[in-house]
């Protein structure tokens, strides 16, 4: 499990606040009932988030990301401009994984009889926290083709460096600039 799940998921969920904010600015969006529900479920899942306890089930946190992807994906956007909102969703993907990640092991459903060389519990988490980890990666690139994890950067950095290469490469104000 990482040392500080809780923290890495806030501060990356706090990443993106201010670039969904952005693109509801740029699109005009400011005052459409759409977007303001992105935002009221933005604030729901960062409570969520910031109730939940690294190592209890993150039900409630997994829910209201979902219910705030769901809600991002339903904003009017410009085909031209779809890798934004593409950055966002990937960036939510994240966050998922994070705190799925370092949730239980989920049991299984059929537990096999003990024998001398069952995985432990801790063995168990283990597999399913790195299991985790691949399918959020995947999940991730379908989303941002060519983004490649660093373990080197936060991501809340390497976020911010997707989302401002994207804004320039898009020809977008600096406004849209992740800081």
């Amino acid at each position: 499990m990482c040392q500080n799940a809780k923290q890495t998921a806030i501060n990356l969920l706090t990443a993106i606040e201010p670039t969904i904010v952005a693109l509801g600015k740029q699109l005009g969006l400011s005052a459409d009932p759409i977007f303001t529900t992105v935002i009221t479920e933005y604030n729901n899942a960062l409570t969520a988030l910031q109730s939940w306890v690294p190592g209890n089930v993150a039900t409630e946190v997994e829910q209201a990301l979902s219910v705030l992807q769901t809600a991002v994906s339903s904003l009017p956007i410009p085909a031209s401009i779809q890798t934004l909102v593409n950055i966002i969703l990937a960036g939510l993907t994240a966050v998922v994984g994070v705190i799925s990640a370092n949730s239980p092991a989920p049991l299984p459903v059929n537990p096999p009889t003990p024998t001398p060389a069952a995985a432990s519990a801790e063995e168990t988490q283990g597999q399913f926290a790195a299991h985790v980890a691949a399918d959020t990666a995947a999940r991730v690139e379908a989303l941002v083709p060519g983004f490649k994890r660093s373990i080197f950067h936060s991501p809340q950095h390497q976020y911010k460096t997707v989302w401002n290469d994207e804004v320039k490469h898009l020809g977008l104000p600096e406004e849209m600039l992740a800081e």
